[in-house]
């Protein structure tokens, strides 16, 4: 029986894009590439696609205005973006516009790359799925109710899985950084109606890159999904944590206070430090730096808490690592050490 690849189209001007593109997907996926939108158009008009991936900066359009017309015609196709250019509120508001599912900054890591090809495809899948339940539910006889009640059960799990991966980071299986933005909005509302404190922590693991470089991706990202248990392990039930990006995560605690906070993050900051983590030759030993501050002590919006933290965490790396340093005064400047 012939198993069918789910295919997917690459649009990329640059040669080079297009053959690093196909390396990293063709064992996986049924790969079609080609150099322009109106190209991209034609393929689209003779064969269905499960995901589109478009470069962003391209000659007479950008990837954001081809896939809002990819999204138009073709809604069920995932369609993801790939830019060598900062997220910009103007990108981030043309992203939106054009429903994307992933932001793919270049250059990438192929098995993030995957990862994220991976999360599109189920997506389109799911779509699919979704479209034909509900063509299905609309054309059932009345008399059919057990069918129905059946059907409708399937579509019901079918979005719950849809917003799973829409909120979920696909290596940790933790919140990932926009699910934890919208919580933190959420909360810092909450908190300044009720005149409620909460904590915000950054947590960063110690010269990651090192472990990465010498033990290998894989073993690095098995690190990571067990640093990301361990921290959750670690925290109470009413707090939120969330993979921020590569070696970096962040903690919500709400109705909490700095020296509650604190007390936390040092639980944490040992747990880590008595932890052994799978090396390829002997057990390995990672430490994490840990920035917290408080609302609205040190800000009464969420960027401005994200930069309180983010600055103590810049203190923590500064003082020597493997530590936990709190912020009360922010100056609301991002620091980024690894």
């Amino acid at each position: 029986m012939e198993i069918r690849l789910e295919r997917i189209l690459l649009v990329d001007d640059e040669e080079e894009n297009l053959k690093a593109l196909e390396r990293a997907l063709r064992a996986q996926y049924e790969v079609v590439s080609v150099k322009s939108p109106d190209a991209a158009m034609q393929e689209l008009q003779k064969k269905t696609f499960s995901v589109v991936i478009s470069d962003q900066k391209m000659p007479g359009t950008s990837g954001t205005e081809f896939l809002a017309k990819v999204a138009q015609s073709y809604p069920l196709t995932s369609r993801m973006i790939l830019t060598a250019h900062p997220a910009t509120g103007a990108l981030v508001e043309a992203i939106n516009r054009a429903e994307i599912f992933r932001f793919i900054g270049k250059p990438w890591e192929n098995q993030d790359l995957l990862m994220a090809v991976q999360q599109a495809a189920e997506r389109n899948r799911l779509l699919t799925e979704n479209q034909n339940l509900v063509k299905e539910l609309t054309a059932l006889n009345k008399n059919l109710e057990s069918l129905v009640e059946k059907r409708t059960l399937e579509l019901k799990v079918a979005n719950e899985k849809l917003s799973e991966l829409a909120m979920t980071d696909p290596l940790t299986k933790l919140l990932n950084r926009r699910a934890f933005s919208k919580k933190l909005l959420d909360e810092v509302e909450r908190s300044s109606r009720y005149k409620h404190p909460m904590v915000i922590a950054m947590v960063d693991v110690d010269h990651f890159k090192h472990f990465n470089d010498s033990e290998g991706h894989v073993l690095a990202d098995e690190a990571l999904k067990k640093m990301g248990q361990i921290l959750l392990g670690n925290l109470r039930k009413s707090d939120s944590l969330a993979r921020y990006g590569g070696e970096e995560f962040i903690i919500m605690m709400p109705e909490t206070k700095l020296s509650s906070g604190s007390n936390i993050c040092e639980r944490l900051r040992l747990a880590i430090e008595n932890q052994s983590f799978q090396g390829q030759s002997k057990a390995a030993y990672l430490t994490v730096s840990i920035g917290l501050c408080e609302f609205p002590e040190s800000g009464e919006g969420p960027e401005e808490l994200i930069s309180a933290a983010d600055k103590a965490l810049y203190e923590a790396k500064q003082a020597g690592r493997n530590r936990v340093v709190t912020n009360r005064h922010a100056k609301h400047t991002s620091f980024f050490v690894t």
